[in-house]
């Protein structure tokens, strides 16, 4: 038994704690958790049935506990319960093993005891180097999911062709099953071996931040940490924040060979949103927040070579990411226009644009809290700074908590965007949310963010007068969700890299169809025997970048004139 905590959220850390060999994990009550630590330390407890009764609540999670096997009889045998069930590598530990020059087995992984998020700039977590013993390494490798441990067991004894000592057997699985480790698990069925979700596949882990922006004695923004909080613009998108377009911003086979801004374009160009009829002036193209600028390259390079004039603007309000989008689109002719101005706010002199993009950013835009008061009778006045946006658009808030948020910079947004658009012209957001959830905020990342209540967006979005459409991002760039796609994240990439590295290739952080990898990395990667190297459909939702399935498009047309 592991005990884990997740500090995420400070206000609110959660604690728990998880089967060693299965990953299975149960939050129990506080009196039920600081008796599995006495435990931990040693102390024993005797107790029956009746006794458990007798502790109401706290007596049936540790029965729980019992009958998942977290606790067992001092004289059980901790493994006698596991020898039929299968053996398997967790789909979410990044280690992996390669075969070096010597013919020696090479563990790389980093430890699964804790996950950092944001972490500060150039400091990733370790990367460990070993080699392990061989029967760890046989067991480790045997760990396919196909064979029970009973099974594997039986293998390594006849591939010696003699009897092990039952505590070398035991050590190894020790090593392999160990809280920092984390490299195998067992499993009753393979039912569900490809779901990264599913307890065999789960790696329980300590959650921290390392560097979340904040400054405790002075009110800050979300607009001030785009001011200040950013410092390299690559770092931020790699490791802190991935995007869906910075994963994408290679050609992918998931984009019909484009890059995700290109496809992006094709999309915004159908007749179904913009006219795409070639004419003689320049289409007035407005991109808010522009991240690296890989997303406003390839869109234009892809408008420009269908034959659509364009006339590009790109807002942002970061230094750090202006400078980027300078470097990436200082060649292009005609150049890009940067504008520097905070998109809830922006006034730009009459301008007025055929096309208005915001990809990925509207979360960044500021919240307003709105608090159900009761007064005389069965009456209910809202307070809060969200109250007067609740009333100005009459937003239906019905199965809305006492407490919630509204999205304010997307709806002051919305309103600057009517007025610099031409009739006719489009609105295209791209955010994560849904259709009914209120504003929730995304705790991982190293600034305040918060997710989109599309409902709410549309009725503002026609209380101001726009046409609306609403599509999933799948549905608006045609993303075909069974392509294989690399398995894993940020740290597989990290744990690919260190080993890649030796051979004077580097793969980037990016999310990869198995064509693609294997066009790049394959070679390498079969010569020194890389294991585990794993391809699942993108629905199964562990690859790099942001989750696709939680994003929507809203696409918002200013009827003509």
């Amino acid at each position: 038994m592991g005990f884990i905590e997740s500090h995420l959220i400070a206000a609110a850390s959660q604690y728990a704690v998880f089967h060693r060999l299965t990953g299975e994990i149960v939050e129990p009550g506080p009196s039920v958790l600081s008796l599995l630590h006495a435990m931990k330390m040693g102390s024993g407890v005797t107790c029956e049935g009746p006794d458990l009764e007798a502790l109401g609540e706290d007596g049936r999670q540790i029965s729980k506990l019992i009958d998942k096997e977290f606790l067992m009889p001092i004289e059980h045998d901790a493994l006698s319960s596991f020898v039929d069930y299968y053996v398997v590598r967790p789909l979410q530990n990044p280690a992996i093993t390669f075969q070096s020059e010597t013919g020696a087995v090479v563990l790389v992984r980093m430890s699964m005891a804790e996950r950092v998020y944001s972490p500060q700039r150039g400091k990733l977590p370790p990367i460990f180097e070993e080699t392990i013993s061989p029967l760890a390494t046989k067991l480790l490798l045997a760990a396919d999911g196909t064979k029970t441990l009973r099974q594997v067991l039986s293998e390594l004894q006849r591939e010696n062709n003699s009897a092990r000592e039952d505590r070398e057997f035991r050590d190894a699985i020790e090593f392999l099953t160990r809280p920092e480790n984390q490299l195998i698990k067992f499993s009753p069925t393979t039912e569900n071996l490809a779901d990264p979700f599913q307890p065999a596949n789960i790696v329980p882990r300590n959650f921290y931040h390392s560097s979340r922006w904040a400054q405790p004695d002075v009110a800050k923004s979300i607009a001030d940490f785009h001011v200040e909080g950013i410092e390299d613009a690559t770092w931020e998108f790699d490791i802190v924040e991935p995007t869906v377009n910075h994963a994408l911003r290679f050609p992918s086979d998931l984009l019909g060979g484009l890059e995700y801004g290109a496809r992006f374009c094709d999309a915004a160009f159908s007749p179904a949103i913009l006219s795409a009829q070639r004419r003689e002036d320049a289409f007035n193209v407005l991109e808010v927040g522009g991240g690296t600028g890989s997303f406003a390259r390839s869109f234009i390079e892809r408008g420009r070579s269908r034959n659509r004039p364009l006339a590009y603007h790109l807002m942002d309000l970061a230094p750090a990411l202006v400078e980027r989008q300078h470097q990436v689109l200082g060649d292009l002719k005609p150049g890009v226009a940067h504008i520097i101005q905070n998109a809830t706010e922006f006034d730009l002199s009459g301008q007025q644009f055929d096309l208005i993009i915001a990809n990925e950013v509207i979360a960044d835009f500021h919240v307003a809290m709105v608090e159900r008061q009761s007064v005389e009778g069965d009456g209910q006045n809202l307070a809060g700074e969200g109250a007067a946006y609740v009333e100005k658009y009459a937003l239906k808030i019905d199965d809305a908590p006492d407490r919630f948020y509204v999205n304010a910079g997307v709806f002051q947004f919305l309103e600057r965007a009517w007025i610099h658009l031409k009739p006719g012209g489009a609105v295209v957001l791209t955010e994560y949310g849904s259709e009914s959830a209120y504003p929730a905020e995304a705790f991982h990342l190293n600034h305040s963010e918060f997710s989109i209540h599309f409902g709410h967006l549309r009725t503002c979005a026609v209380k101001i007068g726009f046409q609306c459409q609403l599509q999933s991002l799948k549905e608006f760039l045609g993303i075909d969700d069974r392509q294989l796609v690399l398995n894993g994240r940020e740290e597989h990439i990290q744990c690919l890299n260190h080993v890649f590295q030796r051979y004077g290739l580097t793969m980037p952080f990016a999310l990869f169809a198995q064509r693609e990898f294997e066009a790049s990395f394959g070679e390498l990667t079969a010569r020194i025997s890389v294991d585990p190297v794993r391809f699942l459909p993108l629905h199964r939702n562990f690859y790099y970048g942001a989750d696709i399935d939680q994003f929507l498009v809203s696409i918002l047309t200013k009827p003509a004139a």
